[in-house]
């Protein structure tokens, strides 16, 4: 029993030996974590700060402030019309002899065009001219009174007609007979059956004449062969006016756009026979809208472009305004008129027009994106020494690529172009090629 104890006490023993061992161990070992020097696990906690760097240079594009011309202007569009258009009517009707022109011709005011077939007209021209012979001589004869003398030659003037009357109707007979077998042609059966006309129309007029001179003359007589002498006169000059009228003439100078006809067809008086242009001046109808009307008066000047010749400016001028406005779009048409000797503008030409409100020669100018607004302030950035200073402008004339400075820079002053947006007074900067 003892034995045991013993054994028992000393594993007891040897326990608490190595119990201690170990705690003493492990004591140790926590001792030197703790007191280990801690400055380089500072290093890699906490990096050292760098040094803060300079802002870099910013790229920019730069111009200079230069002296020109600038010009503000209304742009609008239209086509291009002749100065006056006109067709051309006969006043005359009958068949169309001939006509002498044709598309692109260019004639002057009273150049003969075309002709009517007169004869028909000569004919009743001559008639009519053969009737207010007779009545003046009617009249003549009552003027002399009744000499026996005049009574015979009266009597020997109705011998006479009646001779002619009768030769004339055996004439128209004969005409008559030889047209029937086609060995006449129209016009002469015409003028067989006027000339029986005439001769019927004298022998009546010499009878009329023997009786008065037999008789004398009374006052309603005398009245009323004075007013067929005016009839007769009114009818000489109606029928010259119609035989004058056979002959088309150009009612202005111009240039022919259109012929509507050809010889042989029968024209009338509401006949269009030609269409004339004068091209010598053109002009242009451009809607401006109401904003823009009160700068546009008569007389304002008009730069016009055309797409036929588009480096050439060809000069215009505001001729007339619209008294009103169109209430669909409340604009008003602009007449434009341009000196077009030359003739290189065509009627149907589209037309790009400025019209030019105000100019100014020798000014100030820079590319309109040069300028930065900011509300009212005007600010463009100058170049100085590879900076960029802020310099506040007051602007003049404006155009859709410039604007005009009013003084504050000198020409020669080099500017920034493009790169100024975020750029700040005083900023450090590179030019760009």
């Amino acid at each position: 029993m003892s034995r045991n104890v013993i054994v028992l006490a000393v594993i007891l023993l040897l326990l608490l030996v190595a119990g201690g061992v170990y705690y003493r161990s492990q004591t140790a070992l926590q001792a030197q974590s703790t007191d280990a020097p801690a400055q380089p696990q500072a290093k890699s906690n906490q990096p050292a700060k760098k040094a803060k760097k300079a802002p870099q240079p910013r790229p920019v594009h730069v111009t200079q402030v230069q002296r020109g011309s600038i010009q503000q202007a209304i742009t609008a569009t239209g086509d291009i019309l002749a100065a006056a258009k006109v067709d051309v009517y006969s006043k005359a009707e009958g068949r169309l002899q001939s006509i002498r022109i044709e598309p692109g011709d260019q004639v002057q005011h009273h150049h003969i065009i075309a002709r009517i077939d007169d004869a028909e007209l000569r004919a009743r021209m001559e008639r009519t001219a053969a009737e207010l012979d007779v009545l003046q001589a009617e009249w003549a004869q009552m003027q002399a009174g009744e000499r026996p003398e005049e009574i015979a030659r009266a009597a020997e003037s109705v011998r006479r007609s009646r001779a002619e009357w009768d030769n004339a109707k055996l004439e128209l007979e004969r005409a008559k007979a030889l047209y029937d077998k086609g060995l006449y042609a129209t016009q002469q059966l015409d003028n067989a059956r006027l000339h029986t006309a005439q001769a019927r129309a004298a022998h009546a007029m010499a009878e009329k004449q023997l009786r008065i001179v037999r008789t004398g003359a009374r006052v309603e007589d005398r009245q009323a062969l004075q007013a067929q002498l005016r009839a007769a006169e009114a009818a000489l000059r109606l029928a010259q006016t119609q035989l004058q009228n056979a002959v088309i003439t150009a009612p202005m100078t111009g240039i022919i756009s259109h012929r509507h006809v050809d010889p042989g067809a029968y024209i009338t008086d509401n006949t269009v026979m030609a269409t004339l242009v004068d091209m010598q001046t053109v002009k242009i109808k451009v809607p401006i809208g109401e904003r823009d009307l009160g700068h546009i008066r008569p007389g304002l000047k008009a730069q016009i472009r055309v797409d036929t010749y588009p480096d050439h400016i060809f000069p215009g001028t505001v001729a007339r305004l619209s008294p009103t406005l169109d209430p669909a779009n409340r604009s008003a048409d602009v007449e434009i008129v341009i000196d077009n000797a030359d003739l290189r503008l065509k009627p149907g030409m589209f037309a790009k027009v400025d019209l030019i409100l105000r100019q100014r020669d020798d000014a100030l100018l820079v590319p309109r994106q040069a300028v930065q607004s900011q509300g009212e302030v005007a600010s463009v950035f100058v170049v100085k020494q590879g900076k960029a200073y802020r310099h506040e402008v007051t602007l003049g004339l404006q155009n859709g690529s410039q604007v005009e400075i009013l003084g504050q820079l000198d020409a020669g002053t080099t500017i920034v172009l493009a790169g100024h947006h975020q750029l700040k007074d005083q900023a450090s900067i590179i030019v760009v090629e």
